[in-house]
């Protein structure tokens, strides 16, 4: 008889590759899409995540902007949807009907240079709290 031996259990290892880069979590960053505004809730190198408060359907790739309250905007970054969590699957209290997570795809230099600046600039202003 064949006996199937699990060495590692498929969460663990989804969540490990999940998160190789760290995230930062923000508040002052938005997400602009052809489909509208959302607030971008945390970001790495790789990609981020941002909240709905109205529900809209994304495609697997789309673009979108992203703005910094302080003044930096990147334009035009490919994105690929790498999952969304709907305002029916969320706890009660939660104020956005969509979040969405998505990954860069094919970003130009001048946007990882962008993006560089960025994520340096939100290490440095990061709360303690």
């Amino acid at each position: 008889m064949n006996y199937l031996t699990a060495h590692q259990s498929p969460e663990n290892l989804y969540f490990a590759e999940q998160r190789i880069n760290e995230r930062h979590e923000v508040i002052h960053l938005l997400a602009i899409t052809e489909r509208g505004t959302g607030q971008i809730l945390d970001i790495s190198s790789e990609g981020l995540s941002f909240g709905c408060l109205y529900p809209h359907d994304f495609p697997h790739e789309f673009y979108l902007d992203i703005l910094d309250a302080k003044g930096s905007h990147i334009k035009k970054v490919k994105v690929q949807k790498m999952w969304e969590i709907n305002g029916d699957c969320q706890e009660s209290s939660a104020i956005f009907e969509l979040v969405i997570g998505v990954e860069f795809s094919n970003l130009s230099a001048f946007q990882k240079d962008d993006l560089n600046y960025l994520l340096k600039n939100i290490e440095q202003t990061d709360y303690p709290y």
